[in-house]
């Protein structure tokens, strides 16, 4: 066995998972296991391109490397991804799991959540007297939102009361369209139900708040329930009313199941697992002081200073963050910094962490995004961050498994947790998380830090990309197109500093001019192209004549160019001169072109104390090189 399962679940469903990990933790103990979460945040309400992104974090996983596959398939919030999920791990012989969603032939864990919700109803009507109620569903198609409508149905029949068609809203799991259900309810308040049933606890919340802003009082104008027993649901005001979910018990029986399938026994593959009622106070019971959600809220108010001053901290570790990636230079600099970040301060990540990302992704921007999206997951990574037990190491990557994992240690159990790193589609990294840490066990923290590092990581991205634009783009300004040299718009971004540096550290720097001889006369006679010949040829003379020295080339003109060099010498003066004379010799003896040509050079020596500007030794220099090309021209009349 491999001692290590692979579970596929969603972050928005973050407090479920949690409990599920008690569970799951029970048993590990028993077979002695590591369990990877794979985790992301695919929502009916968001961009599809955003949930793809998203959902590719479940190709992450080799599925050969462990015993077995657990799917939180009702929580995916989407059923055709997660019956895809379950036949790709069968279709490799990989023993799977399905919970939440039955699929037939694959075993299954499911809870009775008829009975929970029909609890709820019951007590709504029988306790609380209510006749008039308004149901908000997640999506429309979800298995659980149907589920729950027809439990609804079914009790409202039984007692002799109707759920119309008009009471009836879908709310797709979120905050946004559940408060616009409060908002069409509100316009006509005569009509106000009795109470509003939500499908999960979020929608609940975010009617509760709605109603508030709206003037209505909770229960006194209107009961609201929820549905999942979430945290924040215990410690609001009112508590809400809402239905239990044995998630330990789905967690412990997952994993039996699927140790039982690993081992050949012939277990029972089915299991259902109870829900029950839990009565808050948002349906009117609990209303006495010191009920056990009043003492709660209590001990969370006693401990919300200390939180939010957590939460501060964690938004500046998370602006630093920003900064640190924002002001590198480029991905190995972004990447050093980024390691020294966190092996300083890794208190909400915890000491064994990894952000694993894809390289090429920030170097070569001539890959398409697109090509980073559906074999995201199959190209290597770089351990960007691998922090162990608080230190940098690679020792905790397990060379064998083809993803970075973990190595299992024997009677040791880790549940680690893996999350895409992505900008919409395109997949670039991901990142590791062990065990319980505080961005995990807070809700939602997870989603917002992982946003913002992606943020983060894309702007760098495009920031690099400008940057290597911007350069060709000074490339193009600074060069003259036809030779390579600098050209004279650079005279003073690059030239004037070479001079006023040696000036500065008293120095002495060459001037060097070179003129084309009867460059006049080789265009007339043999044509521009060949004059072009004659300029690239001196051009190269130049190049090579300077090669690694502290020296630039400048086409000045036309035909006419600067040698600027620092911390020169006459003999090094005489050397370029004689080089550049060598190269065009050979180019004549070449006989390449129909003509021969001549330069005629000047040069001077700056005076590091002179105040003389450097126009000045250009223009003594060019002098110089004048009185060479007259003598020239008296020695060669006919050129």
């Amino acid at each position: 066995m491999k001692h290590r399962i692979a579970v596929f679940s969603n972050g928005y469903n973050g407090s479920i998972t949690l409990k599920a990990i008690e569970g799951i933790k029970k048993y590990a103990k028993i077979k002695d296991f590591d369990t990877h979460f794979y985790i992301g945040f695919a929502a009916s309400n968001r961009k599809n391109s955003i949930n793809v992104g998203q959902s590719n974090i479940y190709k992450l996983a080799r599925l050969e490397e462990y015993d077995g596959l657990i799917v939180f398939a009702s929580h995916l919030n989407n059923a055709e991804l997660a019956e895809n999920l379950i036949k790709d791990a069968r279709d490799r012989g990989i023993p799977v799991v399905s919970v939440g969603m039955e699929i037939k032939g694959v075993p299954y864990v499911g809870i009775n959540n008829r009975d929970g919700m029909r609890e709820l109803v019951e007590h709504l009507i029988t306790v609380h007297k209510v006749k008039k109620i308004v149901y908000i569903g997640g999506t429309k198609d979800h298995l659980d939102t149907q589920e729950r409508l027809s439990v609804i149905q079914e009790v409202v029949k039984k007692h002799g009361l109707k759920l119309p068609k008009k009471n009836i809203f879908f709310g797709d799991w979120g905050n946004e369209k559940a408060m616009e259900v409060v908002d069409t309810l509100a316009g006509d308040p005569d009509n106000m139900p009795d109470a509003i049933i939500c499908a999960n606890d979020i929608m609940a919340l975010a009617v509760e708040c709605e109603l508030y802003d709206l003037g209505f009082k909770i229960p006194g104008d209107v009961i609201v329930t929820g549905f999942d027993h979430i945290g924040e649901g215990s410690i609001s005001y009112p508590a809400m009313t809402t239905v239990e979910q044995d998630y330990v018990t789905v967690g412990y029986n997952s994993c039996k199941i699927l140790y039982d399938i690993v081992e050949g026994k012939k277990k029972n593959t089915y299991s259902s697992v109870s829900s029950k009622l839990v009565v808050g106070e948002s349906c009117g019971c609990n209303s006495e002081r010191d009920n056990p959600y009043d003492i709660g809220r209590r001990n969370y108010c006693r401990r919300i200073h200390a939180k939010s001053k957590q939460a501060d901290f964690f938004n500046r570790f998370m602006r630093e963050e920003r900064k640190t990636i924002l002001d590198s230079t480029d991905y190995d600099d972004m990447k050093n910094k980024l390691r020294s970040l966190y092996e300083k301060s890794h208190e909400y990540v915890g000491g064994n962490y990894y952000i694993m990302l894809n390289k090429y992704f920030f170097e070569d921007f001539s890959i398409e995004e697109n090509e980073h999206s559906d074999r995201c997951y199959d190209t290597g990574f770089d351990a960007a961050v691998p922090l162990l037990d608080g230190r940098i190491s690679d020792k905790a990557i397990d060379k064998t498994m083809k993803i970075p994992g973990f190595i299992k240690y024997k009677k040791e159990q880790h549940i680690y947790f893996f999350y895409p790193l992505h900008n919409d589609q395109f997949n670039f990294g991901y990142v590791v998380f062990r065990d319980g840490t505080y961005i995990i066990n807070e809700n939602f923290r997870i989603h917002d830090y992982l946003e913002k590092m992606e943020q983060s990581f894309v702007e760098f991205r495009v920031n690099l990309h400008l940057e290597m634009v911007n350069k060709e783009l000074r490339y193009l300004y600074d060069k003259d197109p036809m030779t390579g040299l600098y050209n004279r718009f650079c005279f003073i971004s690059h030239a004037i500093p070479i001079v006023d540096e040696c000036k500065e550290n008293k120095q002495k720097a060459l001037i060097l001019f070179v003129d084309i001889n009867n460059m006049k006369k080789i265009n007339d006679r043999y044509g521009h192209v060949f004059g072009d010949r004659a300029i690239d040829s001196v051009s190269d003379a130049i190049k090579q004549s300077i090669d690694g020295d502290n020296a630039i080339g400048i086409r000045y003109g036309g035909d006419e160019f600067l040698v600027i060099a620092g911390n020169a010498s006459d003999d090094y003066a005489v050397k370029v001169k004689r080089s550049i004379i060598s190269y065009i010799d050979r180019e004549n003896k070449r006989g390449i072109n129909p003509f021969k040509f001549s330069v005629s050079i000047g040069y001077v020596l700056t005076d590091p104390k002179s105040k003389r500007t450097v126009n000045d030794y250009v223009d003594e220099a060019d002098r110089l090189m004048y009185e060479i090309k007259n003598e020239y021209h008296k020695k060669h009349p006919d050129g």
